[in-house]
């Protein structure tokens, strides 16, 4: 049975700064930026109201009982928010971040009538948080290319999220079961059961509530796309791609019709049904890939880095 966490939050005091800090050190990541705040400097400013003001306000996270980490909402004033939100990582992985992004969404829109949009962002490799933002109805936007600097001096990319009012108000953020997630996952072939198999099929996804797209490659197959629809457990969609053939390649569309099932070892299959215009057509099982090639980076989960962080 699925345990959700009890997820509640709190206005940040003075009292709080200490393990505030402390979340904020320990959550400090690759992919994370930590806020380098000194405890008494922190203590004073919660005390002054700085995070209690029309323009940003401090939440405490309280999961289970216990503080166990902070979101940060700045922009109020300006009716176009942005948030920051930091989970300890002993109570990631749990569903506290999709809560917390729903609790923020109902108490700013009905404190703040101006308010319109409530945004933040995603590094492009903490796939948790792009989950989790997806499970409390926000909606991808952009990808901000190289906005994000590495510990290295590299830069990557991170994935905007908004949940605008018009959102909220038809609950989009509370929707019961939508079906799976399938974002962010990878998937190769398990077992064709009818047609040709293409040898070091890799396919991967990026979801926008039912809204399922992908990219695939294989060995004689390039640049792969496929897009549609994710009614509960089954995916309908269309696809094209080039397939390299001697002496020169053709382009490939056509479409399918895919079931999502969980395995006993809990990870996702998908029984895929397609064929394409060429006459073409296979039965197939793709299985979820956990072999670490596509990683996230350790301490991740349920970290949300964003180049607006309040100071």
């Amino acid at each position: 049975m699925d345990q959700r966490p009890e997820v509640h939050l709190r206005m940040l005091t003075a009292e709080d700064a200490a393990w505030v800090v402390d979340v904020d050190e320990r959550s400090r990541t690759a992919i994370a930026h930590g806020h380098d705040w000194e405890v008494e400097k922190l203590a004073a400013e919660l005390d002054e109201g700085v995070w209690a003001s029309d323009d940003r306000w401090g939440w405490g996270i309280i999961v289970d009982g216990e503080p166990a980490g902070f979101a940060l909402v700045s922009g109020l004033d300006q009716g176009d928010a942005r948030m920051t939100i930091r989970v300890a990582p002993e109570s990631r992985g749990k569903g506290a971040g999709r809560e917390v992004l729903r609790q923020l969404a109902d108490h700013h829109f009905q404190a703040h009538d101006h308010l319109n949009r409530l945004t933040g962002r995603a590094h492009e490799h903490n796939v948790p948080m792009q989950r989790a933002f997806n499970a409390a109805g926000f909606r991808m936007e952009a990808r901000y290319r190289d906005s994000f600097e590495m510990p290295n001096g590299a830069f990557a990319s991170e994935w905007g999220y908004a949940l605008t009012r018009a959102d909220w108000e038809a609950g989009r953020h509370r929707a019961g079961n939508r079906g799976w997630d399938l974002h962010g996952l990878s998937f190769s072939i398990e077992e064709t059961v009818e047609g040709p198999e293409p040898p070091g099929y890799l396919i991967k996804f990026l979801q926008e509530g039912r809204r399922a797209i992908a990219r695939y490659d294989a060995e004689r197959v390039t640049d792969g796309e496929l897009a549609g629809i994710l009614d509960g457990d089954v995916l309908v969609y269309r696809f094209v791609h080039v397939e390299e053939r001697a002496p020169g390649s053709r382009e490939v569309t056509g479409g399918g019709r895919a079931r999502v099932q969980r395995r006993a070892d809990l990870r996702l299959e998908i029984v895929d049904d397609w064929s394409d215009e060429h006459g073409g057509h296979g039965r197939r099982v793709l299985l979820e890939r956990n072999d670490g090639n596509d990683a996230v980076p350790e301490g991740a989960e349920d970290a949300l880095p964003t180049s607006t962080d309040p100071e």
